[in-house]
């Protein structure tokens, strides 16, 4: 006999089946097996913490999900099965709701002893028997005890459960509880409860439950006292037994290849007879709330100091259950925890910590074991109670967030491969809130939010709430008293507290970032990362096309090609040769709304980089030498445009779609502009929006943010806000009034001769900071990808694309959504029509549950790929800040996603998919004459 695996034991799961039948921070608790040679090890009490639905009453039989059937009997006695017709095993379980907590005082440990006792025998099964009957059939038996309910199971091929259910009911029923097997069981158990005496983490465990509990029965220990179980006689037995084991406290649990029906008649054979009765369970005691620090200590004749602490948390059925599921992962689950990284990896106080959360029927506990040398204890105890009390006042790294949050799905899903962890899942659910459906549990574990967490955290996370205790070795045992523990809890609330510096970005998407406003008007931003000694920087000011008109079209990709060929002091190759010699990189760039300088260096470079970057920026040498060389690379990149049918089709679409608005041009310019560009009109463009109050200066990498912070102000000081008025923003919303839709459809032909043809069909869209961009993501994200709708339909099933995919572009005040195919030209009008049937599927049905979490997730999962670099990173947070969707956008982006319903998928593809407001682009080989294109049938759309 041993103790199941436990916060702080170090003990391994021994059964490789069960190692992965849990969520990752379900609490493993005190269960006890029955002991027999073949025994199956440790075992696991799964305690899922959740929100769910109201409990099921019915007598009659009800199938609460797909293949999910309960019923009760008239006798009150619970059926529950799964059917699993794809797995040829089957296991039975009969669970009993006597566990620990239902004992009187003398009764202490004879829950867990009747568990030992039950298969020793029957009148109708000897010593041995019954777990003979199960081994001859090829199955495997046994038993454990928790602190709410003991589980007999059995597991085996599905064709024998008919067996299994008779020999469980035969064991649980009629077991003779021989006096000597009796007496041989309790010298077994005294064997257990001396291994356990043994074990310091064992030691330790039962003595924070006992601190932790004052009052409920959850602070003694499920197996007893040697006192106790010496004292136990058959009678004790055979009393209990009639007590407790009646068919009110029982549900039969059957999960695997088997028919409900089959095994509701059989239970009803076996049990249904059975009549009412027994004592009602004990009135448990309700904890009083703590209100003080508590604290222990143990010396004992050990080598190595065990530390625990532990706080009060909510009860199973609890709404916050989910979010401290996920807290403690952060904290302490694994090597990317909190807890780990801080107090192992970063300070070196411990070898091993970990946390976990105990959300039992009645009120729980967050629990933290860790491994340590004595010295250390001080300092460990207020490193990890600062690290605990942060999640009040700073919002957890949302990445951080989503992988935990990630690993608990996980870890629950992986628990369901084996009939028996889906019986455990079912028979857990069942008793702590009488509903087996686990659903719920994922969906909301997949809601909790930062706020979750910090309004979670606030609520339980107190000093006064802590119990802390340790056990350590008799010549090394630090003398600490309830005062220092008290004293270093504060302490660590305070540096918590406080440690919060003004210019962090609490909710920020990615960690450790801050934002700055510098004198000069310059917004920093620096996000400090370590993990790779290198740093990007980003220089960021409006601009783009939305900077432009027809007169100045590709000025600014003019500008962003001069700008890094040299500075006042610094001719082009100098300037290249300086750079270079650092391993760095400098260029331009140019967009729709911005242009700027991006910078890459080795972070022993930064400050020299910055310094050039500084120099690029306000003094740009605006050569005309530098500026002939680019003239004709940039007339060559408009020849590629045209020779690029895709991008051909998108530069007619955007100009079809946004007349009379600068997303209408080309951010490469137009020919007549490019030669007709002197460096003065540059260099007048770019003075008048590169200045400091519209910079916004982003970093990323191996950095300290307030170095950064006073280098910047030193480097950038002397850079004053020109004399004149500032010009309006070209992204201020009032200088640009967004473009009408098309009032009829709008077909654009461009006749090429080439073997294939480009289609376009789109219409306007989203601006970025629409909320309806979450659910135009989605949809896109539903008909684009190989697995999308209609890569699907338009090229696997029917073969009439090489090349498709929709898209959802998101400006400043206005955007476009549609698609895009590359075809045969004898394709053109199957494939016109196909593209309509799937925009029209769009409107008239809302996407399936299974499409929006599969697009959910991979929005999610690009967004977070793309953020991998520190100069992807620096863009992203620069970008945000200079929009004016803030720092916390990703963050927000995630939730909102997550937030989506098919429903509202239906909406916005109502809203922007017009059928009689659209523009179409054919680009390439001439088609086969017809018609116009296939207009859509006004009887297809539905009514706005």
């Amino acid at each position: 006999m041993s103790l199941k695996t436990q916060p702080g034991t170090g003990e391994k799961v021994k059964n490789p089946a069960l190692q992965r039948s849990r969520p990752r921070n379900y609490v493993m608790r005190p269960v006890f097996c029955s002991g027999r040679g073949k025994s199956l090890g440790l075992l696991i009490l799964l305690l899922i913490s959740t929100w769910l639905a109201p409990i099921m009453n019915s007598a009659e039989a009800v199938e609460l999900a797909p293949e999910l059937y309960k019923t009760t009997l008239d006798n009150g006695l619970t059926v529950l099965v799964k059917e699993v017709p794809s797995i040829k095993v089957a296991t039975v379980q009969i669970w009993v709701k006597a566990g620990s907590v239902y004992e009187k005082a003398d009764e202490r440990g004879i829950t867990h002893l009747i568990e030992h006792m039950i298969f020793k025998g029957t009148p109708t099964r000897g010593a041995g028997g019954v777990a003979a009957a199960i081994e001859e059939a090829g199955g495997q038996i046994n038993a454990y005890t928790s602190y709410e309910y003991t589980v007999y199971h059995a597991t085996l091929s599905a064709q024998h459960w008919g067996l299994a259910l008779e020999v469980l009911s035969d064991a649980v029923l009629n077991s003779t509880f021989d006096a000597r097997e009796l007496e041989r069981e309790k010298k077994v158990v005294l064997e257990e409860i001396a291994m356990r005496e043994d074990r310091p983490q064992f030691k330790l465990f039962e003595e924070l439950m006992a601190e932790s509990y004052q009052v409920h029965p959850y602070r003694l220990p499920v197996i007893g006292t040697r006192q106790s179980v010496s004292s136990f006689s058959r009678e004790d037995i055979i009393d209990y037994v009639r007590q407790h084991y009646h068919p009110e406290n029982f549900t039969v649990v059957v999960v695997g290849d088997v028919k409900f029906g089959e095994i509701e008649n059989r239970v009803q054979e076996l049990l249904g007879d059975l009549p009412k009765g027994g004592t009602p369970p004990l009135e448990l005691p309700q904890e009083p709330a703590q209100t003080e620090t508590r604290f222990f200590k143990i010396a004992d004749q050990i080598r190595q100091t065990h530390l625990a602490m532990s706080f009060p948390i909510t009860p199973f059925s609890h709404p916050d259950s989910p979010v401290l599921d996920v807290i403690a992962g952060l904290l302490g689950d694994g090597e990317t925890s909190r807890l780990y990284n801080r107090l192992r990896n970063e300070e070196g106080l411990v070898y091993q910590i970990r946390a976990s959360a105990f959300t039992p029927r009645d009120a729980g506990l967050l629990e933290i074991f860790a491994t340590l040398d004595s010295d250390k204890l001080k300092p460990a105890l207020e490193s990890a109670l600062t690290e605990i009390f942060k999640l009040k006042y700073i919002p957890v790294d949302a990445e951080a967030l989503a992988r935990v949050k990630r690993n608990l799905e996980s870890d629950f899903v992986f628990g369901l491969e084996r009939v028996e962890g889906q019986a455990r899942i079912i028979g857990s659910f069942e008793f702590q809130v009488g509903d087996p459906r686990e659903d719920k549990y994922l969906s909301r574990i997949r809601s909790v939010t930062r706020e979750d967490v910090m309004r979670v955290a606030a609520a339980y996370f107190e000093p006064a709430k802590l119990t802390a205790g340790y056990i350590a070795p008799v010549s090394d045992a630090p003398g600490l008293v309830r005062e220092d523990i008290e004293k270093i809890a504060e302490k660590a609330e305070s540096l918590a507290r406080d440690g919060v510096p003004a210019s962090l970005v609490a909710d920020s998407f990615l960690s450790d970032v801050y934002q700055y406003r510098l004198a000069n008007g310059i917004r920093l931003v620096v996000r400090e990362d370590k993990r790779v000694p290198t740093v990007a920087i980003r220089a960021i000011f409006p601009g783009g096309l939305r900077g432009e008109t027809e007169a100045t079209s590709g000025a600014f990709a003019f500008i962003s090609e001069l700008l890094p060929k040299g500075t006042a002091d610094l001719p082009s190759r100098q300037l290249a040769i300086k750079i270079a010699d650092m391993a760095g990189n400098i260029d331009g760039f140019n967009g729709k709304n911005t242009f700027g300088l991006q910078g890459d260096f080795l972070a022993r470079f930064f400050e020299p980089g910055l310094g050039l970057v500084h120099d690029i920026l306000t003094e740009p040498a605006f050569s005309e030498e530098e500026a002939e060389k680019i003239r004709p690379e940039l007339l060559a990149r408009l020849e590629h445009q045209e020779d690029s049918l895709p991008t051909l089709a998108f530069l007619n679409f955007n100009k079809t779609l946004f007349q009379g608005h600068p997303y209408a041009l080309n951010t490469a310019g137009r020919e007549e502009t490019i030669r007709e560009f002197s460096v003065e009109q540059l260099k007048e463009i770019y003075n008048r929006e590169a200045r400091p109050d519209k910079l916004v200066l982003a970093v990323t990498g191996a950095v300290a943010a307030e170095e950064v912070r006073a280098l910047v102000e030193k480097t950038f000081g002397d850079w004053q806000v020109p004399a004149q008025p500032e010009t309006t923003s070209v992204l201020a919303e009032e200088s640009i009034l967004p473009p009408e839709p098309p009032g009829r459809p709008d077909l654009v032909r461009i006749v090429k001769e080439r073997e294939q043809l480009h289609i376009l069909v789109g219409f306007l869209g989203a601006a970025m900071d629409s909320p309806d961009r979450f659910a135009l993501e989605i949809l896109d994200t539903v008909l684009s990808g190989q697995s999308g709708r209609l890569f699907v339909s338009l090229r696997d099933k029917q073969s009439l694309a090489y090349s498709l995919s929709s898209f959802s572009q998101f400006g400043v005040d206005t955007g476009s959504f549609g698609i895009y195919i590359g075809t045969s030209p004898d394709k053109k009008d199957q494939v016109i029509k196909a593209v309509w049937k799937e925009l029209f599927k769009a409107r008239q049905e809302p996407i399936s549950e299974a499409e929006l979490e599969k697009a959910v997730n991979l929005l999610i999962s690009h967004y977070e790929l793309n953020l991998q670099t520190h100069g992807s990173q620096a863009m992203e947070m620069g970008l945000n800040k200079i929009y004016g969707l803030g720092l916390d956008f990703g963050t927000r982006y995630v939730e909102e996603l997550q937030k989506v319903t098919p429903q509202e998928v239906l909406e916005v593809a109502r809203k922007y998919i017009q059928p009689d407001q659209y523009v179409m682009v054919l680009v390439g080989a001439k088609a086969e004459e017809q018609a116009e294109a296939p207009a859509p049938e006004p009887a297809a759309v539905p009514s706005q």
